[in-house]
């Protein structure tokens, strides 16, 4: 008797073990067919054929992230921001560390208009890993807020890093002169030209801030500067 039952056990727990083998294969061979299927449409560009497939591994294995971030793509290609932000946003709560996903954020949020957000995002980021390029990002998103003063110090940081950088010299001028600082405006674009940049567009500004400053005869003749080339 003692016997039969464990060998009834015995069989029990020998169905259980085939059954959850075949469970776990079968869950893995079918995640791989969708992430294969996903890829290859994704690749080619057709996204609402690669959707569900993605949408299916993901769903599967949410930690990986080479399909997670296949899906927040496929989502921004078929204009459906919203959802590939919340992609992005489950990415962002499993791998809190990962400051690409932070600068996707940004730049998702940025995309919307959603100005606010996107100063959160890029704030996190600076504050683990800074960069010039994310610096000028967070110049733009402080700029759509006409957060001048943000802006400019933030500027001040990276012409402190590269300060030959004509096209960021040119556009601390443009700022400071939103900002309603005309005279400093007109001092930086004066150095600009000092140092040999005399493109258009800064003789052309150059002009509009002595206009703004009343001195209406050098405008003049800066804005011919600007015409003559």
């Amino acid at each position: 008797m003692e016997q039969t039952f464990r060998a009834v056990i015995w069989m029990i727990v020998a169905v259980l073990i085939v059954t959850g083998t075949y469970v776990v294969f079968n869950a893995t061979h079918t995640f791989y067919k969708f992430s294969l299927l996903g890829g290859r449409f994704f690749e080619e560009g057709r996204y609402s054929r690669a959707l569900p497939y993605l949408l299916s591994a993901y769903r599967m294995k949410p930690g990986d992230k080479n399909i997670a971030w296949k899906l927040v793509w496929t989502y921004g290609h078929l204009n459906r921001e919203g959802e590939g932000r919340r992609i992005l946003e489950e990415i962002n709560n499993k791998f809190p560390s990962d400051p690409k996903v932070s600068e996707s954020l940004g730049d998702l949020a940025f995309s919307q208009k959603a100005y606010a957000v996107a100063q959160r995002d890029y704030e996190r980021v600076l504050a683990r890993k800074p960069s010039m390029g994310l610096h000028k990002k967070y110049i733009d998103v402080l700029l759509a807020q006409k957060k001048y003063a943000d802006a400019i110090g933030q500027m001040d940081i990276l012409l402190s890093i590269a300060p030959e950088d004509q096209d960021l010299r040119y556009q601390h001028a443009q700022v400071v002169s939103a900002a309603g600082d005309h005279e400093r405006a007109a001092r930086e674009l004066q150095a600009l030209l000092e140092d040999g940049d005399i493109k258009k567009e800064v003789l052309t500004m150059m002009g509009d801030e002595l206009r703004l400053l009343g001195r209406d005869e050098e405008a003049i003749k800066m804005y011919q500067r600007a015409e003559n080339g």
